[in-house]
């Protein structure tokens, strides 16, 4: 069966959230991406998700040479969270992405934090679709 736009993100999500507190480092959460080969951990707050750290906000950081053992992720997270249905078509995911500029959309299933649709799971469709994967 071809997978299309029309496909629910759920099909396509990283299960589950990948998180890190934000007392812990930049360094902490280059860290733990690297040695789970991700580019993104959702911020918690007392089990809440407050914020997103991401493999760009790290290159950043080198960029402006900031010490990564000093530095707490939740002083340089976005904060700015988008959540979308799982139901919700890629097609409709990849619009919010590009109207909001943003790479990651945490993933609800009846008011509960499922997963994350990143630009990469994207990318995994696309590579199904044309049968390279």
């Amino acid at each position: 069966m071809e997978k299309k736009l029309s496909t629910s993100v759920k099909e396509f999500i990283t299960p589950h959230l990948l998180t890190i507190a934000g007392d812990k480092t930049l360094h902490d959460a280059a860290s733990l991406m690297s040695s789970i080969n991700i580019g993104s951990l959702v911020v918690e707050e007392d089990h809440h998700p407050v914020g997103i750290v991401t493999e760009r906000d790290i290159i950043n950081a080198i960029a402006a040479d900031i010490d990564l053992d000093a530095t707490l992720v939740g002083e340089t997270m976005k904060k700015k969270l988008i959540a979308i249905e799982s139901t919700l078509p890629v097609q409709e995911a990849l619009l919010i992405m590009s109207k909001e500029n943003i790479r990651h959309l945490l993933v609800q299933e009846h008011g509960r934090y499922i997963g994350m649709f990143s630009f990469k799971n994207f990318l995994d469709l696309e590579r199904l679709r044309i049968g390279i994967m």
